[in-house]
């Protein structure tokens, strides 16, 4: 771990890293989430059953209601800007780590995983369990309009999860089982939907857990939250925008996989396909950076 490159966003954090005011900080970041629109959580009761047009507003399985809810992830950024200066007593760019560090680890990671990611999620599912999602005109016409949606998204997580968070737990705590694993538990507990996946929700977060760690790995070794964000942002853009899996944002992608909820529920434990892509992608972007 190379703790020296890490402490470009651990110092800043030491002076307000007291639990109480992580906590707050905390309390801060979610706040702005309660004034989300309803796209997040679905059509409010009974509007959906009873025909109206607008429900397609509320679905994020739908391109009406996708491209409106990714913009609002920017909600999640507001708590961090807001808790660098008090409680935190952290300029407002600590928690994305020197600006110049940030844009190179995000083109040498961008350089390394954009393809790969393709490539990977093309081969890693089969031919066989593609199908087809967006008509190729309808995907061409919204890939413009998702393009720049989709980093707000992936950008607010690892600003509030990697940039804040890790960066403060890591103020005042020396483990990396405290800040590395309790961020990436919170990441991985986001991922589950008890109704979608069943008894085996816990099982089926492992991915995102995993894809935690990587990315707190990458920050830490970094000392930057460029190559984390690109880490992130390539997986999300191949997983909602080229193949997605039935379900949430799935409206904007060309293909989607044949198997739903269903069958993720019923899947072996620890789905291999998934935790290897994370490793392939997060070992190039360590390649690349000379990690």
């Amino acid at each position: 771990m190379a703790c020296g490159r890490h402490e470009a966003m651990v110092g800043p954090a030491r002076a307000g890293c007291a639990l109480r005011r992580t906590a707050l900080g905390a309390a801060l970041t979610a706040g702005p989430c309660t004034f989300a629109p309803v796209q997040l959580v679905g059509p409010p009761s009974g509007l959906e059953a009873a025909g109206d047009p607008h429900a397609q507003l509320y679905r994020t399985d739908a391109p009406s209601g996708a491209l409106p809810a990714l913009p609002t992830f920017a909600l999640l950024a507001a708590g961090p800007l807001v808790s660098c200066r008090i409680p935190h007593f952290r300029r407002w760019q600590t928690p994305l780590g020197p600006p110049g560090q940030a844009t190179w680890d995000t083109l040498l990671a961008a350089r390394a995983v954009d393809i790969l990611a393709v490539v990977l999620r093309l081969l890693l599912p089969g031919p066989d369990t593609l199908g087809q999602g967006a008509e190729a005109g309808r995907w061409l016409a919204l890939l413009p309009l998702a393009a720049p949606a989709i980093p707000v998204q992936t950008g607010a997580e690892e600003l509030v999860l990697r940039g804040c968070l890790q960066s403060q737990l890591a103020a005042r705590f020396r483990s990396p089982l405290v800040w590395m694993v309790l961020p990436s538990a919170l990441f991985a507990r986001g991922h589950c939907v008890p109704g979608a996946s069943g008894a085996r929700t816990p099982w089926n977060a492992a991915p995102a857990f995993a894809f935690g760690l990587a990315a707190a790995d990458l920050t830490a070794r970094t000392g930057s939250l460029g190559a984390a964000m690109r880490f992130h942002f390539a997986h999300n853009a191949i997983a909602m925008a080229v193949i997605a899996r039935p379900g949430a944002f799935a409206g904007l992608a060309l293909f989607l996989l044949r198997f739903g909820p269903e069958q993720i529920a019923a899947a072996p434990p620890l789905p291999p396909t998934g935790l290897a892509a994370i490793g392939l992608s997060w070992l190039a972007i360590r390649v690349a950076l000379r990690l």
